[in-house]
């Protein structure tokens, strides 16, 4: 069946290739010397297709452009705009002479091209373009700031958007592992921001898309850096080194990285009451945390149409965590006793994968992708309590292995400079085996097959962009004694209109689906506690969530405004379940849950004049309505403040929510998740230092409340650590020769994130 769609996809791409033209120039002022860094851009349909700016001989050139009709628009600070409507249809040379504006009174104004003004909107989200300033930064995170809808840290080489999600980062739409570090700014031609996330890429659970649009040009090359940071006191310190040599026709890329998270302390009480007892304890936390990861990536352009790419992955991580404490345990009688608990864990990553892909054309490709995964994880727990008259210990010992692999095709094609078609198929295989080795049970084994075809459809009509896309998924499973298989659909459809070049409205739905995984499905239990049992339930299946989202958006000088509104409907919800049997509190899971959510709120980001930085704001109101309960309302508020000045960088962000829900639990965030002021100077834009001071507000505190039946439980943690301690980075960056990379960044990812059995 697959080789009867790829041959009809094949014969597809044959019939739909059109002649491509070439459009170049020279622009000059009236003196007629050449004027370097002029605004090139020819839009078609009132969307933009193609941009680019002179060199320092006034020159630039815009390749493999379809015939048709255009609008150019010429633009360059202190000179007289141009635009005028080009037909073309051959290859064209011009010369360009541009005059320059005039003054003649301090009520006259001049309007000059502003690239990050120029907001284009798709169906699916929204075109951003980087200053000059930013392209020239030499950091791409430096740059992504620009971007109103992220929230970046250089420092940190971390991207986040304003709700604190972490987006799924494409580079030229094709999915990376860490592609943006190597990135020179200069080569970035786009950032997309997608909000509706296409059939494609719903099975990964990504809310949203950051999509890196790099330039054409495939011109020796070097890369090169390395990074540490160290908290005051010790706590936690990483160093990485990235690196990356080739030519236009072969490259390799790699990356090593080494962690350490040395006795992050906190604190913690808990309580516990059900039918004949109480018990109370308070103690001490401490994490001590180890890990090492390596990769490899081989590049190469086979022709100009047929790219191969090679990837090697590899993560260790060892971590032990500790708990002491005292206590005090009531029923006929009253008891003191002191406890300690154990629980190390060592787990192990290690993933290849080949990449291959073909251009029919400029803007049809042919995508395969094989992967195979092998992962480990030994995981021990063990608790002590000492009472007067006796002595409780528990222990339990998991080694637990998981195989996989997974084939993956996808054709895309782009036509009319509006209309895109996306096919494509997906299977994976998967092979865990649980062995609790501390008792004599059956070793569990979990088997998943998983077939996935998808296609997505996005065109325009007048002012209205709109995507269509579709998915459906199958599913074999047997987990321990139980079966099951199941066909689940996946959808996504958007509508966005344009009202001008400050307004648009979007409306999306989106139907998804979310499998177990396989800490939800273990039967055996995990927890060491003498009055709790925590284990999975084998006969899970999918939750699925209907989505529904009305959202505005309006940006000029430098606001970007955008309320929004969603309704989330989800059923056969994975959600804990607890009932006590015999004294004990058994905790697990049962697909019982059915959740509505509305959402309202929205957000507004203001980009100071000439670069200097952004201000940003967001507020977000939640309710839930769990079946047979009263409604669970919570608010989650955001904001941050980055100012440029010179060689230093000063900023800070706060995130927090009030509350979270499950059906029989709270969570209470007794100060902001995340908070952090930070300062960078810059001794060059490829070498500059970083000090920041995390939890300013307050050290990490939450409490959570937990009620189902006659049991209820209270814990409050506080992480000692993740308090006002400051911590300071060095990163020096070099690069040579990048305009003659291969553009094929990091297009191979490790989709494993290993076995656990956390929660």
């Amino acid at each position: 069946m697959k080789q009867t769609i790829l041959f009809l996809l094949f014969m597809l791409a044959g019939q739909f290739t059109k002649a491509q033209y070439s459009f170049s120039g020279t622009i000059m002022d009236k003196e007629k010397k050449p004027l370097p860094g002029v605004q090139v851009m020819l839009s078609a349909n009132d969307s933009l297709f193609a941009a680019a700016l002179t060199n320092e001989k006034g020159r630039f050139v815009m390749d493999e452009l379809p015939r048709g009709e255009y609008s150019l628009q010429i633009s360059y600070p202190g000179f007289t705009s141009l635009e005028e409507k080009r037909i073309i249809q051959r290859n064209i040379q011009a010369v360009f002479i541009l005059m320059e504006e005039r003054n003649i009174q301090l009520d006259d104004f001049t309007v000059t091209a502003d690239r990050r003004e120029i907001v284009k909107r798709t169906a699916t989200g929204e075109l951003f373009y980087l200053s000059d300033k930013a392209k020239n930064s030499g950091d791409p995170y430096r740059a992504l700031r620009e971007i109103p809808r992220l929230i970046v840290n250089e420092a940190l080489q971390s991207v986040k958007m304003e709700d604190g999600s972490f987006p799924l980062v494409l580079i030229d739409g094709k999915a990376v592992n860490s592609g943006i570090t190597p990135i020179d700014p200069k080569e970035i031609e786009s950032v997309e921001v997608i909000d509706v996330v296409g059939a494609r890429y719903l099975r990964t659970g990504a809310k949203n898309i950051l999509n890196l649009k790099l330039k054409k040009k495939r011109a020796p090359y070097q890369f090169f850096q390395t990074a540490t940071r160290h908290d005051i006191p010790l706590r936690n310190s990483f160093g990485v080194v990235y690196f990356e040599v080739g030519n236009s026709k072969y490259s390799l890329y790699g990356r090593g990285a080494g962690d350490i998270t040395y006795n992050d302390d906190g604190e913690s009480e808990t309580r516990q009451k059900d039918t004949g007892y109480f018990k109370q304890s308070a103690g001490k936390l401490r994490d001590n945390d180890r890990e090492a990861l390596g990769e490899l990536l081989f590049k190469w352009s086979i022709t100009d149409k047929d790219y191969l790419a090679a990837h090697i992955y590899g993560k260790w991580n060892n971590k032990k965590s500790e708990t002491a404490g005292n206590g005090r345990y009531e029923t006929a009688k009253t008891q003191d006793f002191h406890y300690t608990s154990l629980n190390p864990n060592e787990a192990s990553i290690l993933t290849s994968s080949l990449y291959y892909r073909h251009d029919f054309s400029e803007n049809k490709m042919l995508e395969t992708t094989l992967a195979y995964n092998k992962n480990g994880d030994n995981n021990t727990g063990e608790r002590h309590e000492a009472y007067p008259d006796r002595m409780y210990n528990n222990l339990y010992e998991y080694k637990n292995n998981r195989s996989s692999a997974s084939l993956n095709v996808d054709y895309s094609w782009e036509w009319n400079n509006v209309n895109s078609l996306n096919i494509g198929s997906a299977t994976d295989f998967v092979n865990d085996r649980i062995d609790k080795v501390s008792e004599n049970v059956p070793v569990f084994h979990h088997r998943a097959w998983n077939e996935y075809l998808y296609a997505s459809f996005g065109s325009k009509a007048g002012n209205l962009l709109y995507m269509a896309s579709a998915g459906l998924e199958g599913i074999w499973l047997k987990a321990g004694d139980a079966s099951n298989r199941y066909i689940k659909p996946r959808a996504s459809l958007s509508g966005t209109y344009n009202f001008n070049k400050h307004h648009s409205t979007r409306i999306n739905y989106t139907l998804t689906n979310q499998s177990p995984n396989v800490g939800q499905l273990n039967p055996y239990n995990t927890s060491t506690d003498s009055l709790v049992i925590t284990r999975g339930n084998p006969g899970l299946l999918p939750e699925q969530t209907h989505r529904l989202e009305a959202s505005h958006t309006f940006n000029k000088k430098g606001f970007y405004i955008t309320p929004s509104a969603s309704y989330t409907v989800s059923t056969d919800i994975i959600q804990p379940s607890g009932y006590s049997e015999n004294g004990i509190f058994v905790n697990t899971y049962r697909n019982t849950g059915h959740l509505k959510t509305l959402s309202m709120g929205g957000s507004v980001n203001y980009r100071l004049k000439n670069g200097l930085g952004n201000i940003y704001m967001g507020a977000m109101h939640n309710t839930d309505y769990f079946s047979g309960l009263s409604p669970k309302e919570s608010v989650s508020l955001y904001g941050g403040i980055w100012i440029y000045y010179k060689k230093w960088i000063f900023g800070g962000d706060v995130t927090w929510r009030n509350y979270e829900y499950t059906p029989i639990s709270r969570i209470r965030q007794l100060t902001p998740s995340y908070s952090q002021f930070q300062v960078n100077y810059n001794f060059t834009k490829d070498f500059y230092v970083a000090v920041a001071l995390p939890y300013f507000i307050g050290k990490l505190s939450t409490e959570t409340t937990t009620q189902s039946g006659t049991y209820n439980s209270y814990l409050l943690k506080r992480m000692t650590d993740m308090s006002a301690h400051p911590w300071v980075l060095l990163r020096y960056t070099f690069r040579r020769n990048s305009k003659e990379k291969i553009k094929l960044d990091n297009v191979v990812k490790s989709k494993e994130e290993g076995i656990s059995l956390s929660f």
